[in-house]
């Protein structure tokens, strides 16, 4: 089941389904529906608002207003769209519509968790969160829209985008953050909330509690989300370390009606690491396999879900295993997203960290050559913060739209207020995970008992650091003796390539769905697509195969 809406002014919906007539335009609704209380469809004498997803703190838009939520959401985004906004936490996207000027403000959560898109053409304009409800409708309209090779390079080298850029090159994403005023045929586009990256003076025992705080505040409003509409928790659990605390602390918290989940290669780290954890804390535990790569197979599917926003693998078998469970029982996934770049740091070099912003890093594929505009950039002050919104929010947080089909998403690590205090601590505490570790010795210290998959099952503690670097050699080790003797390596959760190379059936799907789809791109760009796939790893052959089932699905 696929779950969105779509608002569009002075365009034909009809091929959707049943839509809300509102006169000035018309919308359809197939919405998950998590949270009906939290959500927002109000029309008033001189303005419609809606909103989609979960708001944790609607008590205080409701005591500035003195009236119930929808009317107070209403009320705040009609005085202040930009300041309502910051004051919201939670996952959320949607517009309101002025009857009066038919101005149009559609807006995201400041970290995209709720990811929304925008089509505008004079007079008429569509918003929704599923961009294959858009070119359904562009296409029953008879309106013509075209391929973004841009986006296609994006995918090429990087794997996600690096802008608000779709392949569809009408269409554009609302960036975190980010509302767009849109009227008479005009865009504005304005940045109502940046993480901050300013660090504080503080001692390492004040960051740890700052530390602390903000993320039990920030777990307290996840889970109080849950059992305010009697939900259980359903909670990702590997052998990392951030769906570990997010898990543990919750625990700690009150919050143990946990189901833990988790999928890669079986018999690997984070299976034996994350049951150990599960069992320890007494939780429902769910293990999925993913050994018989079926998954692999889910190319269109896939890519009709997360928007073509991303590689079509990267979420691996997330979505197979959300298939499985009963999502009656649950409202939010909860998950660790991000949160070791985020507590931790991308880079472990100061001046380069906080240096301008540069294009390069964090590729899925070096074997192509473009060249992106520095425009990219521009709007970064650091290469860290680059980092963190493109690798982290426009790439890791993509698989969240393929999650959302089922429920929705949040992890504390991406709360606004822990941001906001965690890149307040000085660079020197965060890098190579030294307050990360010492957060959770002093604060959590049976959480280190069990190893860590990023250091070969070492436990995760500064003393240790020594057996860590002793299997670091161990493992490059095993995977230097790979290449020589000319093996797949499978040392890691999802050894695409093993398991590739150890299966035919999965080889000639990719190559019947390359050989069928192939001739939809000519040129340069099509040179490309044949060099990737030929030539390339799984990666690579996947990255080819996302553009083709993009040009397929959407075109």
């Amino acid at each position: 089941m696929v779950h969105g809406f779509l608002a569009a002014g002075n365009m034909n919906i009809k091929c959707l389904g049943e839509t809300v007539d509102f006169g000035h335009f018309k919308q359809y609704n197939n919405l998950l529906n998590k949270f009906p209380k939290d959500q927002v469809f109000l029309e008033e004498e001189t303005q419609i608002t809606f909103l989609d997803g979960y708001v944790h703190n609607k008590n205080a838009v409701m005591a500035e207003n003195g009236k119930d939520w929808q009317q107070s959401f209403a009320c705040a985004m009609r005085t202040d769209a930009g300041r309502c906004l910051q004051i919201l936490r939670g996952g959320f996207c949607g517009y309101t519509f002025d009857k009066q000027t038919a101005g149009l403000t559609v807006y995201t959560d400041q970290v995209s968790v709720k990811a929304v898109y925008y089509y505008v053409n004079g007079n008429q304009w569509m918003v929704s969160n599923h961009i294959p409800y858009m070119t359904a409708v562009l296409k029953a309209n008879r309106i013509a829209y075209h391929f973004n090779e841009t986006a296609a390079k994006y995918m090429l080298s990087y794997g996600y985008m690096l802008d608000d850029s779709t392949f569809v090159k009408e269409i554009h994403r609302l960036l975190p953050g980010e509302l767009a005023r849109i009227g008479d045929g005009q865009i504005k586009i304005e940045n109502y909330y940046r993480i901050s990256d300013r660090e504080e003076q503080m001692s390492e025992e004040e960051a740890v509690e700052k530390i602390d705080r903000a993320f039990r505040e920030a777990v307290r409003r996840e889970f109080e989300k849950d059992r305010e509409y009697g939900y259980r928790h359903l909670v990702d659990l590997s052998g990392g370390l951030d769906s570990r605390m997010v898990s543990w602390v919750a625990h700690d918290m009150g919050y143990t009606d946990q189901l833990n989940v988790t999928y890669c290669r079986s018999g690997y780290l984070d299976e034996k690491i994350s049951g150990r954890i599960a069992n320890y804390l007494g939780h429902e535990y769910i293990f999925k396999p993913l050994d018989d790569i079926d998954w692999m197979y889910d190319i269109d599917e896939i890519i009709s879900r997360n928007n073509g926003a991303a590689l079509y693998t990267g979420i691996t078998g997330g979505d197979r295993l959300l298939k499985i469970l009963n999502a009656n029982q649950f409202g939010i996934e909860h998950t660790g997203m991000i949160g070791d770049a985020v507590l931790s740091t991308f880079y472990h070099d100061r001046e380069f960290n906080y240096g301008s912003p540069k294009l390069g890093y964090h590729r899925y594929s070096e074997k192509l050559s473009y060249e992106f505009s520095e425009n990219v950039t521009d709007s970064y002050v650091c290469q860290e913060m680059f980092a963190i919104y493109t690798r982290g929010i426009l790439g890791a947080q993509s698989s969240y739209m393929i999650r959302q089909h089922y429920m929705e998403t949040a992890s504390p690590f991406m709360d606004v207020d822990f941001l906001n205090t965690v890149f307040s601590i000085p660079f020197l505490y965060r890098k190579e995970h030294h307050i990360y570790l010492k957060w959770m010795l002093e604060k959590y210290p049976q959480s280190t008992d069990f190893g860590w998959e990023k250091w070969g099952g070492i436990k995760p503690r500064e003393d240790h650091i020594f057996f860590r670097k002793v299997k670091t050699t161990q493992r490059l080790l095993g995977q230097n003796v790979c290449k020589i003797l000319k093996r797949q390596n499978k040392d890691n959760m999802n050894p695409l390539d093993f398991w590739y190379q150890g299966n035919t059936e999965i080889q000639r799907y990719y190559r019947e769905y390359y050989d069928k789809n192939r001739d939809r791109v000519g040129g340069e760009l099509g040179k490309d697509i044949s060099l990737m796939f030929e030539d390339g790893n799984v990666i690579e052959k996947s990255m080819a195969l996302t553009v083709l089932a993009i040009l397929k699905v959407y075109f």
